[in-house]
């Protein structure tokens, strides 16, 4: 018999299952620093989805992914990565997989049973950022829930995530719409408010014109020297000869 053997089991399991444990951590760690981006979506080093659910998972966030016009990632891993927690790790698997462009990741960590998001700033601007918020508090209690399996929890949060992304990216659009309108029938009004106000200035101004120069043309009657006729007051003109004896 090898003399090593003994000697191995001579230890107690628990050092055995830590040692073996902390042996596969750093390769752990490394697979998801080093993996490249997954062509359907999905990367899955703790087989938590069957083969069935994750092709229906993987349709449904292509389909997001269309409505969103974004990239759309899920990660579960076994461990975060070396010196970081879940969250931090989401966001440089996020920028690592679609760097400056628009994209969104729900990353999930089987050794603590927790869940993160990282969204790009383009959704975080697209978005209400209360509701992002509410969104991730929400996958965080569902994934809390251990009545369900692995399996079911991840799904449900997957099926609330990307319907209400869709939602949110409906009443975006809706509002842009919205706004188009209201843009258009307020730039028509002004318009013609603008037209109307020219138009009446034009009228204005040239009825003040001929006024001026009405006003400015004065026709005098020619002077005439007419003289009194036989005495007469108020006779033969306009000019009246009136003579007064001293008293």
């Amino acid at each position: 018999m090898d003399p090593v053997l003994p000697s191995l089991l001579a230890f107690p399991r628990w050092f055995l299952l830590a040692t073996l444990f902390w042996l596969g951590l750093p390769s752990a760690w490394a697979a998801i620093e080093t993996a490249t981006a997954p062509n359907d979506g999905i990367f899955d080093d703790t087989r938590a989805f069957s083969d069935q659910t994750h092709l229906q998972l993987a349709e449904e966030i292509k389909l997001l992914s269309q409505d969103l016009k974004c990239d759309v990632w899920i990660t579960a891993t076994s461990f975060p990565a070396s010196g970081t927690n879940l969250r931090r790790q989401a966001q440089a698997t996020r920028l690592q997989w679609s760097a400056q462009q628009p994209s969104v990741l729900l990353a999930y960590d089987r050794s603590t049973n927790a869940v993160a998001f990282s969204f790009s700033p383009d959704l975080w601007h697209r978005y209400p950022a209360a509701t992002l918020v509410q969104l991730m508090r929400d996958a965080a209690r569902s994934i809390a829930d251990t009545k369900l399996t692995l399996e079911e929890r991840l799904t449900i949060i997957v099926h609330d995530w990307t319907k209400r992304m869709r939602e949110l990216e409906t009443t975006r659009l809706q509002q842009s719409r919205w706004f188009q309108q209201d843009e258009k029938r307020f730039a028509l009004i002004l318009t013609t408010l603008l037209i109307g106000a020219v138009g009446v200035a034009g009228i204005v101004g040239m009825a003040s014109r001929r006024r001026d120069s009405i006003d400015s043309q004065l026709f005098l009657f020619p002077d005439i020297d007419v003289g009194t006729r036989f005495g007469a007051p108020f006779g033969g003109g306009v000019t009246v000869e009136t003579k007064v004896s001293a008293p």
